[in-house]
């Protein structure tokens, strides 16, 4: 079933056509709306998915090219507040034109207030430094995704920003919501000077995984092919 549609809550879309509605009292009638758990966030797309199947969202551009708090509450009246896996990448494949997704830690924050169930975060090919600054100790000591557990960063064409990962994780050690694990695949065997600055680390996580291996493809919109 293909659902054409914005979700931005307005009347008309960006090239002047009426955007189609989904009536709340509708939502029901598709088991797929219902019980959303998982949630991998991408450039101009999105997949919901839970026990009842996937759910995918095509964006026209510069619709939702930015991962922030309007990136999940556009969808209402489908819930999202169950979600406890989130994948955040981006999605080019090609290598002479990959490019990390880049972000700002104001629009993480604000996502991440509106995801308050996460445990598992896997990050791919993003610009870290936001992300982290995010899971960092906000305004009045608050800690954002409080149950989170574990994070996977696949570095891919991203980067890797070791400090201000270490410095989220000491915040969260010293305000008694430490991280379980933390996972790192490198596409490429790690520099000794990255493999140094890691070290800090292991004292403030419950786990630190490192490995080379191959970054998973996110792809935007291939209605034949499988995410993973």
């Amino acid at each position: 079933m293909l659902l054409t549609g914005q979700f931005t809550g307005k009347e008309f879309d960006e090239r002047g056509a009426p955007v189609p509605r989904i009536h709340p009292s509708s939502i029901d009638h598709f088991p797929a709306m219902r019980g959303i758990t998982k949630a991998v966030a991408m450039p101009s797309s999105c997949i919901l998915s839970g026990s009842n199947g996937n759910l995918r969202f095509w964006c026209f551009k510069r619709s939702r090219d930015n991962f922030d708090a309007e990136f999940f509450t556009s969808f209402a009246p489908i819930s999202v507040s169950g979600i406890k896996e989130l994948w955040v990448g981006a999605t080019t494949e090609s290598y002479s034109s990959r490019r990390p997704w880049k972000q700002t830690a104001t629009g993480v924050r604000s996502a991440f207030k509106a995801l308050t169930k996460v445990e598992d975060l896997t990050i791919v090919s993003c610009e870290t430094e936001p992300i982290f600054a995010a899971l960092d100790v906000g305004v009045g000591n608050t800690i954002l995704l409080p149950r989170l557990r574990r994070i996977a960063i696949y570095v891919g064409c991203g980067d890797l920003d070791v400090l201000a990962l270490i410095q989220s994780a000491k915040a969260r050690k010293e305000h008694s919501q430490p991280l379980g694990e933390v996972v790192i695949v490198f596409e490429n065997e790690p520099v000794a000077g990255v493999v140094r600055e890691l070290g800090p680390l292991r004292e403030l996580v419950e786990e630190l995984n490192y490995r080379v291996g191959v970054t998973p493809v996110m792809r935007q919109w291939e209605s034949q092919d499988r995410w993973y």
